[in-house]
C-alpha cells in the first residue's frame, strides 16, 4: 500500500479538495501520480513548495512515516565486504526558492531554471571544469547512449510522468559533467538539480568532502528552497531534509559476498532497511550482479548520520 493510500481518507480528500496553493495547484495535482499508479511507494509529488503547507494534513503524516522513530533505527550488522564495492555515490537533490518544482513548471519557467542552473554549474571551474549538454540539442542516438550509460536521464519513469514532471520533454533539461567524470548534475529531472559525486571503491568520506565543496560553491550563487521544519524541500517527500542519498555499487557476485554476507544483505532489503536498486537507478532491474545499495529511510537524518550508517555496513578485517 502506498503512503498516499494509507493517509488519504475520503474525509480528508473532501477537506483538502477545495484548497489551492498560491500557484494554483490543488490536491489532484499532488496525488495524480499515486492515483494512476497504486503500486507507488509514496504516491504524492509536490508541484511547488507551498504544497507542503497547504496540504500539510497529507504531507505531514507521510513525512512522519518516511523517517525512523527517534532512537529506533539500529545500525544493521556489517554485511558488505569492501573488496566487492565497485564505487561510492553521493547524490544531493535541490530546488530553487521562488520557482515551482518540476511538476509545476511551464515550458518558459523550465527553460529559465535550466539557464540559471547551467550557468551556476559552469562557474564551478576552474576546480571542477566541465561541459553542459542540452538534451534537446542532442541527436536521438547520442542521447539514448548517454541515458544507457547514466550520463543523462530519460522520460521513462511512469511515476514522474503521471505527475507531469516529463512535460515538454526534452525541452528545458540539461546535464553537466565534469572533465574528470567524478561530478555530474542533472537539471530539471525529478528536482531542479540533482548533483552526484561518484568515486571508485568504498570512500563515502572522500565523496562527501567533494560534494560539500560543490554545494557550497553552488549555494553561494543560488537560493535553495528550504523549510525551518523540514529542511530542503523536494518534489518527492522521500528526499526531504538533507536531500542526500549515499550508496555503494556492490558486485554481489564477488567471492567476498558469497554465503553469509549476501544472505545478510538480502535479508536487510527484505526487511525494508536497505534499497538494492539496479545499477541504472531507481526502478531499474538488477542485472549482472551489480546493485546500488543504500538505506531506505533518509528523511529526518543528518548527512553525518547517513555517512556513519553506510560506512557501518562494511565488513572490517
Amino acid at each position: 500500500m502506498s503512503l498516499l493510500a494509507r493517509h488519504l481518507s475520503d474525509a480528508l480528500r473532501l477537506t483538502l479538495s477545495g484548497q489551492t496553493t498560491a500557484g494554483g495547484y490543488g490536491l489532484e495535482d499532488v496525488i495524480r501520480s499515486g492515483l494512476r499508479h497504486p503500486d507507488s511507494r509514496v504516491g504524492v509529488y509536490a508541484p511547488d513548495a507551498q504544497s507542503y503547507d497547504t496540504f500539510g494534513e497529507l504531507f505531514d503524516p507521510i513525512l512522519h512515516d518516511l523517517q525512523p522513530p527517534p532512537g529506533q533505527r539500529a545500525v544493521p550488522p556489517p554485511c558488505i565486504h569492501p573488496a566487492a564495492v565497485v564505487s561510492t555515490r553521493i547524490r544531493v537533490a535541490r530546488n530553487l526558492a521562488g520557482h515551482n518544482f518540476p511538476a509545476g513548471l511551464t515550458r518558459e519557467q523550465r527553460c529559465a531554471v535550466e539557464d540559471k542552473l547551467a550557468q551556476a554549474c559552469l562557474s564551478l571551474a576552474p576546480q571542477f571544469p566541465g561541459r553542459i549538454r542540452k538534451l534537446q540539442s542532442l541527436p536521438g542516438d547520442q542521447l539514448a547512449a548517454m541515458i544507457a550509460s547514466q550520463q543523462a536521464f530519460g522520460p521513462d519513469d511512469r511515476f514522474m510522468a503521471a505527475a507531469g514532471i516529463h512535460a515538454d520533454w526534452p525541452v528545458g533539461r540539461s546535464v553537466f559533467c565534469s572533465a574528470e567524470g567524478q561530478l555530474s548534475a542533472w537539471i530539471n529531472e525529478e528536482d531542479h538539480l540533482r548533483v552526484a559525486v561518484v568515486m571508485p571503491g568504498a570512500c563515502a568520506a572522500a565523496c562527501h568532502q567533494t560534494m560539500q565543496l560543490v554545494m557550497e560553491r553552488l549555494a553561494s550563487q543560488l537560493d535553495f528552497c528550504g523549510d525551518p521544519r523540514h529542511g530542503y524541500l523536494t518534489s518527492c517527500p522521500s528526499n526531504v531534509g538533507s536531500g542526500m542519498r549515499v550508496s555503494y555499487r556492490v558486485d554481489t557476485h564477488h567471492d567476498a559476498m558469497q554465503g553469509a554476507p549476501l544472505a545478510a544483505l538480502e535479508a536487510l532489503e527484505a526487511a525494508g532497511v536497505l534499497q538494492m536498486r539496479g545499477a541504472a537507478g531507481e526502478h531499474a532491474p538488477r542485472s549482472g550482479g551489480l546493485a546500488d545499495v543504500g538505506f531506505r529511510q533518509r528523511v529526518g537524518l543528518s548527512e553525518t548520520r547517513l555517512l556513519d550508517d553506510i560506512e557501518a555496513l562494511l565488513v572490517r578485517p
